[in-house]
């Protein structure tokens, strides 16, 4: 259809010029560099006081946190009018029924499935216990706890009250608020129902403005990103720059059990995408991750899971062979509610925060856990370090003390890297799955352009 030709033609000619250009290696070549300029400027070798290191942090990470601006102050109208353009690209009906219903299970599953696999891996090897808190400095960014919400009398009776409301919040009431808060889940209800109702208009001639909209909105978002990812280089070697330096490698070390629990389920959780990329794809893990290693690549270097869904749409539909419509639908929507790789982390991190503070979780307590990190962490904002206040309101609604939330900060960074990585690997292998079953039930979503093969010359 035009609208899908439409959408895919600008989405692969704004990027097109920076893959040309290697933008995955120029990405690399300042992660490395980056990293290493934070080593020697960091607090390991001391050439730096903590105060003058914090100072040269922020100045390094000033072209990144200016990406991350550019980025985010158009990601929702980017997700927005790409799941209108989607679906209207779609035309509805039943393939976009059978796609919802498998987007549900596959989101619900890889989510529990992670968050036991958090949970599991913390209650065996127990990292909480082989710190003393008194020990280890805390680090220098400290969290602001004054907002927090006083612990609940019960996480069941909590959970109980609170769900009917969470139920109807849903449904955005007033699209502008949700707008400014920038509550993603809301707006991407909003544009799906948008988009469903362009396509069951009953004078769909009426509806022509609002596609036109879209398109219009989609093509000033991705001038703005293209503008953004010029930097995206000097962007990652900033952020690495600050990451490193402010925290040194010494914290890494320090923590280095607990870090490890969560990298390894993080790579458990990798392995069973590449499995179900393998099984319900089609598609080799090997020749998965030559396609993906890109997006993944940024991925881990903005941790950001938004400011890569323009290179993410483009993945998917030019190396996984997925309907522009589709893609245009699933990525906004799978950016917003697939984050196994938070559930998994925030889980570790609350058994891990629970054996600092010597606090006594049962099994029951930790089903409980599993459950309330499944719903929270579906449309966490897509963003740098938003897992932390899920992170903190979830611990104290189960009354887990939060005297080892410094020690988790102080990594966060790195883990939020990894697990964004795992989120976006999620995304594609979702897309890439949701498209071959629908192929395989005779329920096209869209007319598809002919697919290359691999990205041009360059990549």
């Amino acid at each position: 259809m035009a609208t899908t030709q439409y959408f895919y033609s600008r989405l692969t000619r704004r990027l097109d010029v920076l893959v040309r250009g290697r933008l995955w290696l120029q990405v690399l070549i300042a992660l490395v560099t980056g990293a290493g300029l934070g080593v020697l400027l960091g607090p390991d070798l001391g050439w730096m006081s903590r105060a003058h290191a914090e100072t040269a942090g922020n100045w390094l990470a000033l072209p990144g946190k200016l990406f991350l601006a550019l980025i985010g102050m158009v990601i929702i109208p980017l997700a927005a009018s790409s799941i209108v353009l989607g679906i209207a690209g779609s035309g509805g009906g039943e393939a976009m029924q059978y796609v919802g219903r498998r987007l549900a299970v596959f989101v619900l599953a890889t989510t529990v499935l992670a968050a036991m696999i958090g949970v599991t891996l913390a209650r065996l090897i127990r990292p909480g216990f082989s710190i003393d808190t008194e020990a280890i400095p805390p680090p220098s960014l400290k969290p602001d706890l004054s907002h927090l919400p006083p612990p609940e009398p019960s996480a069941i009776e909590g959970l109980t009250r609170g769900l009917p409301d969470l139920i109807v919040g849903l449904i955005p009431q007033n699209i502008t608020a949700s707008m400014m808060d920038r509550d993603m889940l809301a707006i991407v209800i909003f544009s799906l129902l948008v988009g469903i109702a362009v396509v069951g208009a009953e004078k769909r001639e009426l509806t022509r403005p609002i596609v036109a909209l879209s398109e219009a909105v989609l093509e000033v978002s991705m001038t703005v990103i293209r503008i953004a990812m010029r930097f995206a280089p000097l962007a990652v070697f900033g952020l690495i720059a600050q990451t490193t330096l402010t925290n040194g490698v010494a914290t890494l070390v320090d923590l280095a059990l607990y870090c490890g629990v969560v990298l390894s389920g993080l790579f458990i959780l990798l392995l069973v995408y590449l499995f179900l990329a393998g099984t319900f794809g089609g598609v080799s893990p090997l020749a998965f991750l030559k396609k993906v290693a890109p997006v993944q690549l940024l991925a881990f270097s903005t941790s950001s899971s938004a400011a890569v869904m323009p290179l993410t749409m483009k993945t998917a539909v030019d190396k996984l062979g997925v309907p522009p419509s589709l893609a245009g639908a699933v990525i906004p929507l799978a950016a917003t509610v697939n984050m196994a790789g938070t559930a998994l982390y925030q889980a570790a991190a609350i058994v891990f925060l629970a054996d600092l503070a010597g606090v006594t979780l049962t099994l029951g307590d930790m089903a409980l856990i599993m459950i309330t990190l499944t719903g929270a962490s579906i449309g966490a904002p897509a963003a740098p370090g938003a897992s932390i206040a899920i992170l903190s309101a979830t611990a104290t609604s189960f009354g887990v003390p939060l005297v080892g939330l410094p020690l988790v900060m102080g990594v966060d960074r790195i883990l939020d890297m990894a697990r964004t990585t795992v989120n976006v690997t999620g995304d594609l292998v979702l897309c890439r799955i949701l498209a071959r079953s629908s192929r395989a039930h005779g329920l096209e979503v869209a007319d598809a352009p002919a697919v290359a093969d691999s990205l041009p010359a360059g990549s």
